[in-house]
């Protein structure tokens, strides 16, 4: 038990850098934008980047690390993301800073599908769901603390300093995984690296229904919550005048449901279904964006405990959604698992990171055309989650026939 928390655990460290890379300098953002003169929604494109690189870096590596293994690749890549945080510190420009973040991403991509699959190396089933949602509770730290201390360092310190507190936690994870993580894929199970197999497994993988409704459910999921990621910032302070400290306080509060969401998942996917889970959860991220809309037109200016507390209820349901969307994607595998991750990652970052510049255009229109654009996307994953909802009843259903 104590060598299972411990492989979580430090699967969740290396899980939580691309949130951490995401949340740590949200309060900076209007600082990078003053101190580069651009706009709001240039600077929203250095998170843009990253997520595309993160999704681009699943898609690359995934049938790299059913080749080789997960625990080389895995440290390149936290040795990667360790010096991009140090360029992202140090950049002269916001070309540079755009470049180093792109980079940054792509290394965080090969952290996460290294962590899932391995995690689909050694659990599946409800095994793996309890993994999934010890991995995410833990990860769920990170929207938490990251934009408290990203707040704190930028208000003493400056944006550069929040940019390479990055580095340092890439060391600490390094250092981690050095001595936590051993390999977890045997040789005679790894995969050949061709290029028309690659492609032909991913193409296997897609047209799997219960793989790919799961994930695109995750992709709405993830559309919502960087689009909430990206514009908060700008809300928080420009709209309601908090202070960047004040702003990482309120962020990570709300942030912090994600994590009692995913602890809430894990123990409900032991008496119920995990797809009725998933749905469960969108609902709650449809009643919290109802609340935010409502808090926002009915009191204005002063709807900043309305909105903080609809956010909570909103992150609390993603929470409870996203272990159960990955155990039903992941589940409908039982080989290429690195490739099945990275499909998955990749998918749902790349059409997500396209909330970003939607949100960089809609908050200077007004916070209200914002928070309907985030009921309709949570509307839009409730319809997604359903579909895969079904589609796994039905896969139960034929399994059971057959059995």
């Amino acid at each position: 038990m104590k060598s299972y928390v411990r492989f979580a655990v430090s699967l969740a460290l290396l899980t939580a850098l691309a949130p951490m890379g995401t949340d740590m300098y949200l309060a900076s953002m209007p600082d990078i934008a003053r101190h580069f003169s651009v706009s709001d929604a240039s600077v929203q494109l250095t998170l843009t980047l990253f997520l595309l690189g993160q999704g681009g870096g699943q898609l690359l590596f995934g049938p790299l690390v059913d080749r080789l293994g997960r625990r080389g690749p895995m440290l390149a890549g936290l040795c990667v993301f360790t010096l991009a945080a140090v360029w992202a510190g140090t950049a002269a420009s916001m070309l540079s800073l755009l470049a180093s973040r792109l980079l940054q991403g792509l290394a965080g991509g090969l952290l996460l599908v290294t962590a899932i699959s391995s995690v689909r190396d050694v659990a599946e089933g409800a095994k793996a769901a309890k993994l999934f949602a010890i991995l995410l509770t833990i990860q769920g730290l990170a929207p938490v603390l990251a934009p408290i201390a990203g707040g704190y360092i930028d208000l003493h310190f400056g944006w550069r300093a929040a940019l390479f507190s990055l580095a340092g936690l890439g060391l600490l994870a390094l250092v981690n995984s050095w001595f936590s993580l051993p390999e977890s894929l045997p040789r005679e199970k790894r995969t050949p690296l061709k290029p028309k197999a690659v492609f032909n497994t991913y193409l296997g993988i897609a047209r799997n229904p219960g793989f790919l409704l799961p994930t695109l459910a995750l992709a709405s999921l993830f559309f919502y919550l960087f689009a909430y990621i990206s514009g908060s910032a700008f809300l928080y302070q420009n709209v309601y005048g908090l202070r960047p400290d004040g702003f990482g306080a309120v962020f990570g509060v709300t942030g912090g449901a994600i994590t009692l969401g995913a602890i809430s998942g894990g123990r409900l996917s032991k008496r119920r279904p995990i797809e009725s889970v998933a749905a469960l959860g969108v609902l709650v991220m449809i009643a919290g964006s109802a609340v935010c809309l409502i808090s926002s037109l009915s009191l204005g200016g002063q709807a900043l405990y309305g909105v903080a507390a609809g956010f909570a209820v909103a992150m609390f349901g993603l929470g409870l959604a996203e272990p159960a969307l990955v155990t039903l994607a992941m589940s409908s595998q039982s080989t290429a698992l690195g490739s099945t991750a990275a499909l998955m990652g990749s998918l749902q970052l790349a059409l997500a990171s396209l909330s970003t510049p939607l949100s960089g255009l809609l908050m200077p229109l007004g916070a209200d055309y914002w928070f309907v654009f985030l009921l309709l996307s949570a509307c839009l994953c409730l319809g997604l989650a359903l579909l895969a909802a079904g589609c796994a009843r039905r896969r139960s259903a034929g399994l059971a026939a057959e059995g």
